[in-house]
């Protein structure tokens, strides 16, 4: 009886999904890894041992790796660093601080979300490096466009997921809060904040990655520093595995803000992670 249930049909049924969602979080972590190393192992077979693509435009992964060792031992890399994470910093921080309350604000105020609602998804819609040529006529040159860029880019995911997470909370909460006495403010910290928390999340995920592509196009299309300037220069100069190495680092940079952000979620609210696996 026993080896009949061990191959019944619930087992047959687990596919590779269900082992994954089976796993630690050290299991995951070390299958993501596996997956790497097997990517960077084929890219380099292809690339540098086979020579089925020319280096020149595709480098292979040690060819990048000397690359990334260039941009240290030149300097380059401690030169425009730092001037790409200050503009994205004080980029996203602007964001964040405006959207976050005109949100709640659209969100509760009908008044306010049909005036600001038209317009914030109009300018949403809107690609940013459309705004690259008016970002330097407003701020000129150097830090002042990418800032901009920066925030443009990730006001409006966090403003409209706040907003969308506050027209979604229940009504019956709300209700329900008014009934036991709570006025304005009480029914925002304990009804419609909690709410909202999994959508303000979900936008700040989203805003990480837009602001890292604003800054990247700000610089690209106009800026002496930078990440995206240093990435111009490697590619206008054909050492594109110095290129590649900075595309790398600019990679990292936005998966690393955005497990930041998921970290941060699951110490401030962790009841938005339950039912996931």
């Amino acid at each position: 009886m026993s080896a009949l249930l061990a191959s019944g049909p619930g087992l047959r049924q687990r596919g590779p999904g269900a082992w994954l969602a089976g796993l630690s979080t050290r299991g995951k972590a070390a299958v993501i890894a596996v997956e790497v190393l097997v990517m960077l192992t084929l890219w380099q077979l292809v690339v540098g041992v086979l020579g089925w693509i020319n280096p020149v435009f595709v480098p292979p992964p040690l060819a990048i790796a000397t690359g990334f060792g260039e941009l240290i031992s030149t300097g380059a890399l401690a030169a425009n660093a730092p001037i790409s994470v200050q503009a994205w910093l004080t980029g996203f921080t602007i964001a964040v601080v405006t959207a976050i309350p005109v949100g709640l604000l659209m969100g509760t105020s009908l008044p306010v979300d049909r005036v600001t609602s038209p317009i914030a998804w109009t300018i949403y819609a809107t690609p940013s490096i459309a705004y690259q040529p008016l970002a330097k006529a407003w701020f000129g040159f150097g830090i002042g466009p990418v800032v901009f860029l920066v925030t443009i880019s990730a006001v409006f995911p966090i403003l409209l997921n706040v907003a969308a997470g506050m027209r979604t909370t229940s009504a019956s909460l709300i209700r329900a809060g008014r009934v036991y006495g709570a006025n304005r403010f009480q029914l925002y910290r304990s009804v419609y904040l909690p709410s909202t928390t999994p959508f303000l999340f979900a936008g700040l995920r989203q805003a990480v990655v837009l602001a890292t592509i604003g800054m990247t196009v700000a610089e690209l299309a106009g800026s002496a520093t930078g990440m995206g300037a240093l990435i111009i220069k490697a590619s206008n100069t054909y050492q594109t595995d110095q290129a590649y190495a900075a595309i790398g680092i600019v990679v990292i940079w936005s998966v690393g803000m955005t497990q930041v952000i998921t970290l941060v979620e699951r110490l401030v609210a962790p009841w938005t992670r339950k039912g996931r696996s």
